[in-house]
């Protein structure tokens, strides 16, 4: 009895000593994954990335061009950057910071990826703020935001209950869209899609078409009371993404500018065939939701063949990109996944600076 008991407590030693060893190896690697980082860490380089990006990209001090066509909404908010300069990079400012929280909430709430993580935060202010630079800055985050809207309350009625309220503002947020930047019109093509992909009854299909018109109605109402023709908002939405912009993506693009594109590229096709393999891995509505994104990503990409397309096109792109990107990250080896996101980060900042 004696050896017994002077045996078992070197062996629970040895016990508490393997756990220990086991948790340090944890810990270890929780700080080399980059999909585990905490959530102050995301949001302390998504707020470097955002800051480093309004500094670098956007031409706070040059003057905006000549009013060309605009939409109603979009030469309002052309105006106000002219006449506000101080008030639209704050705005700007604060609108970077909501669309990443938006992005990042929508990840973890619906769980689009294996584990949670908050790297899509990241991804969304690397992809906005750092890749591409506008002149009409306000109109351009004006639309993603609210496309952003759209998004958010479509997913947040995609359940088996009914959704009136969801849809009806998702819809109505949509037909928004265009009314600030015309070439987006594209995305009002989304609607159908989603209506199937996320089970919506019929009864809810009038209420997506009263909301997407809604805009309209309102908007062309106040300039028609302004003293405009009534088809005036419809003529000269349409006459803006007709209107030729001059805008080319790679136009003045440098050597790191071109390989942090190509290294985002590289991710997303990644990020799609991980999507591809682990289908049995990912839950259904999360399932739904990274098709919703593809088809979106889509939709924006084909309004760059729209003659008034510019720089706004590509923002609006980050949003899908962010949510697609996480995937790889999520999957791959932790040492590729690292070594992928120093690299990523550091080509965007050489981007910036170079």
């Amino acid at each position: 009895m004696l050896n017994r008991k002077q045996q078992n407590p070197p062996i629970r030693r040895a016990n508490r000593f393997f756990l220990i060893h086991i948790n340090k190896n944890e810990i270890l690697t929780s700080k080399i994954d980059i999909t585990r980082q905490p959530l102050l860490l995301a949001l302390a380089t998504s707020l470097v990335l955002t800051v480093l990006g309004l500094l670098f990209r956007l031409p706070f001090n040059a003057p905006l061009p000549a009013m060309s066509i605009e939409t109603p909404l979009g030469a309002l908010l052309a105006a106000f950057q002219r006449s506000h300069h101080g008030w639209s990079v704050a705005a700007v400012f604060l609108t970077a910071i909501s669309s990443a929280y938006l992005v990042t909430r929508s990840t973890v709430r619906y769980d689009l990826y294996m584990r949670r993580t908050y790297i899509a935060m990241v991804m969304f202010s690397l992809c906005a703020c750092c890749l591409f630079g506008c002149e009409e800055w306000l109109r351009s985050w004006a639309t993603l935001l609210t496309l952003q809207l759209a998004c958010r309350n479509f997913e947040a009625g995609f359940r088996r209950s009914y959704a009136f309220g969801e849809t009806f503002r998702g819809a109505f947020f949509l037909g928004l869209v265009p009314l600030i930047y015309a070439p987006a019109a594209t995305v009002l093509l989304i609607l159908p899609v989603l209506i199937f992909l996320f089970r919506r009854p019929a009864r809810e299909v009038p209420v997506a078409l009263v909301g997407v018109c809604l805009p309209w109605a309102i908007t062309s109402y106040v300039w028609w009371g302004m003293g405009y023709e009534l088809d005036y908002v419809v003529n000269s939405t349409i006459a803006a993404a007709l209107t030729e912009s001059g805008y080319s993506l790679f136009g003045g693009a440098g050597l790191f500018d071109l390989l942090a594109m190509g290294t985002v590229l590289f991710v997303v096709l990644m990020s799609v065939g991980v999507y591809l393999l682990e289908l049995g891995t990912l839950k259904f509505k999360a399932r739904r939701i990274h098709v919703f994104y593809v088809l979106l990503a889509a939709m924006i990409l084909s309004s760059s063949l729209a003659a008034g397309s510019d720089c706004c096109t590509w923002l609006l792109m980050s949003m899908p990109l962010a949510v697609s990107m996480p995937l790889l990250f999520v999957r791959a080896e932790v040492r590729f996944s690292m070594i992928t996101y120093l690299l990523l980060l550091g080509l965007t900042v050489l981007s910036l600076i170079g």
